[in-house]
């Protein structure tokens, strides 16, 4: 949920702080159910696998799971891949049910966690941005920043957890995050970072200097 601060100045200007976390992505999964050929006919072994016409090489055997007649066959003993094959070791006879599943999981396994901070129409100004729970595990694998315009301002992400709170220690080991007359910043060195998060960890962003910027948006990958 986001937190909206108001406060009205003169006519026609404004400051609004908007602190959130933009809904970030999860890990997927998903099934492929694999289609053989040639047709069956009792005497074929070898079977080219794909999906969707496409040939499918599985990893391994245990990758597989498949059932012949609404039984499952045992990795190794009833069958072996072989590339993009499958080898029965009884040849599966044209009235056989034989279903072949591939277990797989999305490749990407990261979870980008963004942070905005935004001071409306009026210039930023230093201090204590906010707070944000993680909710995953990971190793923060890189740090992007975007500002509105082109400007100057440094800041610091501090980590605490649930039982230390309101006690935080930094996570920058020293190295504030920086731009300097640009309006983007990236970074996957992470020199003396503490860039492990742990489920339920707070963050909070506190920035130390800022000139000409009204708007950023922090991104941190992590690699769970």
């Amino acid at each position: 949920m986001a937190d909206y601060l108001v406060t009205l100045n003169e006519p026609g200007r404004y400051n609004v702080g908007v602190d959130y976390e933009i809904p970030s992505k999860s890990i997927q999964y998903g099934n492929i159910l694999i289609g053989k050929t040639p047709a069956q006919d009792g005497s074929e072994t070898t079977f080219s696998l794909n999906d969707q016409g496409e040939s499918y090489a599985p990893n391994n055997n245990q990758q597989l799971i498949v059932t012949k007649n609404g039984l499952f066959l045992d990795p190794a003993n009833d069958y072996n891949i072989s590339g993009d094959k499958i080898v029965f070791t009884t040849a599966p006879t044209n009235t056989d049910d034989i279903v072949i599943i591939a277990l797989a999981a999305a490749a990407d396994l990261t979870r980008t966690v963004n942070y905005v901070i935004d001071s409306g129409s009026l210039p930023m100004q230093t201090g204590d941005k906010g707070k944000l729970t993680i909710d995953v595990t990971g190793v923060i694998e890189n740090i992007r920043v975007l500002s509105d315009q082109t400007g100057d301002i440094v800041f610091e992400i501090d980590k605490t957890t649930f039982a230390n709170y309101p006690n935080f220690s930094t996570m920058t080991g020293g190295n504030k995050v920086q731009l300097t007359n640009t309006d983007k910043y990236f970074d996957d060195v992470l020199n003396n970072w503490t860039s492990t998060i742990v489920a339920g960890d707070i963050l909070r962003f506190n920035v130390i200097s800022v000139n000409n910027i009204r708007r950023i948006l922090i991104s941190l990958k992590l690699k769970l």
